[in-house]
């Protein structure tokens, strides 16, 4: 009966240890720094190491055997965390067994630590233009690599520096995704990151600037011209990406540097710049006036019967001054002038315009005293079609004429005495 109580009291005991014990399924990490804050990548890498360190040491162990051994496993993880970080030392480590097994863990970095850093961006051949919106960009860059790097001891880069580059890479890719960043960490108490940025294709090859003066001779703009074609050959060189994103910025810069040229100033122009961005790059500058409308150009006829016509006469130096009433009315004067026989003339005269591209018009011309009715009609900005009737001399002209380039254009003439061709010069 002694015996069998006995044998009772026992199985209960083992019975209630055995509840009592469990068995590790999860391990918590929790880990700080006694000094200054950790970059938050660097802590959860380190959090993240402790963590493997806790699963081997404490996964599947019974925590009543953790708990009654807690000295040696305070050791054992304290000796493998110190092999295993490098840069750091465990100041303190608190483990509570369980189920879910917790450590907290208190770290103090050796020698030095990084305090500051100085970021530096090498755009290798990027244009002074391409920069500055480039720099715009990456106005939030100084922040995230602090973020990243201060705080961290110089030596824990020689693990860190992969999984910091990785970060850095990838939010520079937000900030600008129209480039490659590659990334040189430079260690020290004052560390450096230098940022070199490679552009991806396609690229802009060329920015070629189209003036399109229809009131004015093109010739004025040749300062603003050539002060476009050297500020925006900045754009060169950079992703085509990149600049249809900056579309907008660009459009502004354009609107500020026209309205700057002494051109725009002076004859109180209306310039519309038109932004067609690809490989090849086009600027189109439309200029108006409200008031004036002032023209010149040369012509040379090629081919006309000399027994009608004085060779004399087959080159002229033509000027145009138009004075418009409202968007629909012109008076004009024009001056010819023809150097091989010195002759002048002078050719007043009124329009008016249908729409954009349609134009009717009489004029009175003093070297035969004729008066003219004519009609002019384009379409687009390369072919026109023009009918000129002399109701004094009862002459019929037709002209077809083709724009090559803005300053040359040629036009076939067929009069119902002779045809021709006439090269002609837009200035």
């Amino acid at each position: 009966m002694i015996r069998f109580s006995l044998l009772t009291a026992l199985c209960v005991c083992a019975s209630l240890s055995s509840a009592m014990a469990a068995s590790v399924e999860h391990v918590s990490v929790h880990v700080a720094s006694v000094q200054e804050a950790m970059p938050p990548l660097v802590q959860k890498r380190i959090a993240a190491s402790i963590q493997t360190v806790g699963n081997h040491v404490f996964l599947h162990h019974d925590d009543a055997d953790i708990r009654s051994g807690a000295e040696a496993y305070t050791y054992a993880v304290t000796d493998i965390i110190n092999r295993v970080l490098i840069g750091y030392t465990v100041e303190t480590i608190q483990i509570t067994p369980g189920p879910d097994t917790v450590l907290n863990v208190q770290i103090r970095p050796w020698g030095e630590t990084i305090r500051s850093v100085r970021l530096a961006v090498d755009y290798g051949a990027l244009p002074e233009m391409g920069r500055r919106m480039a720099d715009a960009d990456l106005k939030g860059a100084q922040p995230i690599v602090e973020n990243l790097l201060v705080g961290l001891p110089v030596d824990a880069l020689d693990w860190a520096n992969g999984a910091v580059k990785s970060v850095m890479e990838s939010e520079l890719q937000e900030l600008l995704p129209e480039f490659y960043p590659h990334i040189v960490i430079e260690p020290g108490k004052d560390a450096s990151v230098n940022i070199y940025l490679l552009p991806k294709l396609p690229v802009v090859r060329n920015v070629d600037i189209d003036v399109d003066a229809e009131n004015l001779p093109k010739i004025i703009f040749l300062s603003t011209r050539k002060h476009m074609e050297q500020r925006y050959a900045g754009l060169e060189g950079l992703p085509v990406s990149f600049v249809r994103r900056h579309e907008q910025d660009i459009q502004a810069d354009l609107q500020k540097n026209l309205a700057d040229q002494w051109v725009i100033k002076e004859y109180k122009l209306h310039v519309q710049p038109t932004l067609s961005i690809g490989e090849n790059t086009e600027i189109h500058l439309l200029s108006q006036t409200d008031f004036y409308d002032i023209q010149a150009g040369a012509y040379m006829d090629v081919g006309r019967d000399k027994g009608k016509h004085d060779s004399n006469d087959d080159t002229v130096i033509k000027a145009h001054l138009g004075r418009k009433v409202g968007s629909h009315h012109e008076f004009y004067s024009e001056v010819e002038f023809m150097p091989g026989s010195v002759k002048w003339n002078v050719i007043p005269g009124y329009f008016y315009r249908w729409g954009k591209y349609t134009q009717m018009g009489y004029q009175y011309e003093t070297t035969d005293n004729s008066n003219h009715l004519w009609l002019r009609q384009y379409w687009g900005k390369r072919w026109m079609l023009r009918f000129d009737r002399d109701l004094t001399n009862q002459d019929d002209e037709v002209g077809l004429t083709y724009r090559i380039h803005e300053y040359v254009g040629l036009e076939y003439i067929v009069s119902d005495h002779d045809q021709w061709l006439r090269i002609i010069g837009y200035l």
